[in-house]
């Protein structure tokens, strides 16, 4: 495994110089313009010690959608899934946040709380990569606290689920993954890393209005695959709404963690 590793960081420090050395010859087809691409992307971040993960910036603080929360918690408490096994000792919620209802925009969440001490356990949001996988497949397959049975129809308890050490926040993003949707057509055209990390972002935001009792618990920011761009992206928005926003609206994120990513160099870098 070892050799094996060894062999393939090689041949990409290959690449590489192959890349710089044979310029724009190199760059005839789409590998090429994405090495280009971080190549190019590295440099400015070197120089300004910024990464910056792609977002861009000048759009933070412009306003944030915030509808009213009050009373909507309850109606998303969940009393029990299809075929859910008895002695379950947590709760359960999901349901719509609107992120912006001009368009009609709005992200599906799917919470499992802890069934030890939840009250004082952190918050995990989770986001599935892709782009466009669901984080239900998270939630069932991963690191939720049920597994479908081969019947189809009948759930068991995963005994190393993540919610036996802190609340878990599923979400669906962006708008038309999973059960996340847009009444504007066009949306699903436009969509893009800038507009996901925004529109995660408002998620949040008027879902600790619904959560309030999570506004100062401590966040951490999870994801695979795509959620390489999602997560820092994120964790990006929220750090400078924090600082944009001073005490008026501070969300408490204490960290990210990112498996499988693909975000390449630039995150193995930092």
């Amino acid at each position: 495994m070892v050799y094996f590793m060894f062999i393939l960081y090689f041949f990409l420090l290959c690449l590489v110089a192959f890349v710089q050395s044979h310029g724009s010859r190199a760059f005839m087809n789409p590998l090429g313009e994405l090495i280009r691409e971080e190549l190019s992307t590295k440099k400015q971040s070197d120089a300004s010690k910024d990464v910056g993960f792609g977002l861009d910036t000048s759009k933070v603080g412009l306003g944030v959608y915030l509808g009213p929360q009050d009373g909507l918690k309850e109606g998303d408490k969940i009393l029990g899934l299809p075929g859910q096994p008895n002695g379950v000792g947590f709760d359960q919620y999901s349901g719509y946040v609107t992120v912006d209802p001009v368009a009609g925009r709005a992200l599906f969440y799917y919470l499992v709380e802890s069934p030890h001490n939840s009250s004082t356990k952190p918050l995990v949001l989770w986001l599935n990569g892709g782009p466009g996988c669901s984080s239900l497949i998270g939630a069932m397959e991963e690191l939720g606290p049920f597994r479908v049975n081969k019947d189809g129809q009948t759930l068991w308890l995963n005994e190393y689920a993540w919610n036996h050490e802190a609340n878990i926040l599923f979400l669906e993003s962006p708008a038309g993954v999973g059960f996340s949707y847009s009444n504007t057509t066009s949306d699903y055209e436009l969509s893009g890393d800038n507009r996901t990390a925004h529109d995660s972002y408002t998620f949040l935001v008027n879902w600790l209005e619904r959560f309030h009792e999570y506004k100062n618990r401590d966040l951490y920011i999870a994801g695979e695959s795509y959620a390489g761009h999602y997560v820092p992206q994120l964790a990006q928005t929220i750090l400078h709404n924090n600082n944009f926003n001073k005490q008026t609206i501070i969300i408490n994120l204490r960290g990210i963690a990112v498996s499988f990513s693909t975000y390449m160099s630039i995150a193995n870098t930092m």
